[in-house]
């Protein structure tokens, strides 16, 4: 019987960032940059990489938590989707 993995329990702070990513676009084994802003613990995502929301849900970050998403310049890494 296969194990169910759990996402980790995330608890955001008060100020910090969350590195979604830290390849560039073109990279087929990394994660394309992108960002979480922590501002009393609610999150704007910064240049949100390609399958966001799988990247969130593997951290534990709820997308709830995220307020609003800034991008800070036009690529098909950050907004092809």
């Amino acid at each position: 019987i296969p194990m169910t993995v759990l996402p980790p329990t995330f608890h955001p702070p008060s100020f910090g960032v969350t590195v979604l990513g830290n390849a560039h676009g073109f990279d087929k084994s990394g994660s394309t940059s992108g960002y979480v802003l922590w501002i009393n613990g609610r999150g704007v995502m910064i240049d949100p990489p390609p399958y966001s929301s799988a990247t969130l849900e593997r951290e534990g970050i709820r997308p709830r938590m995220i307020m609003a998403i800034l991008v800070t310049h036009c690529h098909a890494d950050h907004d092809a989707g």
